[in-house]
């Protein structure tokens, strides 16, 4: 009776191993169909186009060295004042294409409004 006792347990030991082993397949299946039907997000191609350096904003501009001078940020003691919108990263200064293109059409307001007057 001992024996057979054992024998039971032994069987009903390895039926619970292969259950569980089946279940944990099972969810790791699951995950990786539902890690695969996220939505994965793609790198704009033109991020790199997103900021210009001052050379960059010199030709977009389409304006001459000592006029883009003019408008880049200049530091005054603690504070750096700016014409144009800009993003310091380090020591260097970026302009982002689409506060560029709206100060452009507010400068342009500002001047027709004042031409107006």
């Amino acid at each position: 009776m001992k024996q057979m006792a054992g024998s039971l347990a032994q069987i009903f030991l390895g039926i619970c191993i292969l259950a569980g082993s089946w279940m944990i397949a099972d969810a790791v299946k699951e995950s990786n169909r539902s890690e695969s039907s996220v939505e994965q997000v793609q790198v704009n191609p033109r991020a790199k186009d997103q900021l210009m350096s001052h050379s960059e904003l010199q030709e977009y501009l389409g304006i001459k060295q000592y006029q883009l001078e003019k408008i880049l940020p200049q530091k005054e003691g603690n504070v750096t004042k700016s014409q144009i919108p800009y993003i310091q990263i380090g020591y260097e200064y970026y302009f982002p294409v689409k506060a560029v293109d709206q100060w452009l059409k507010e400068t342009e307001a500002a001047s027709f409004d004042k031409g107006s007057q």
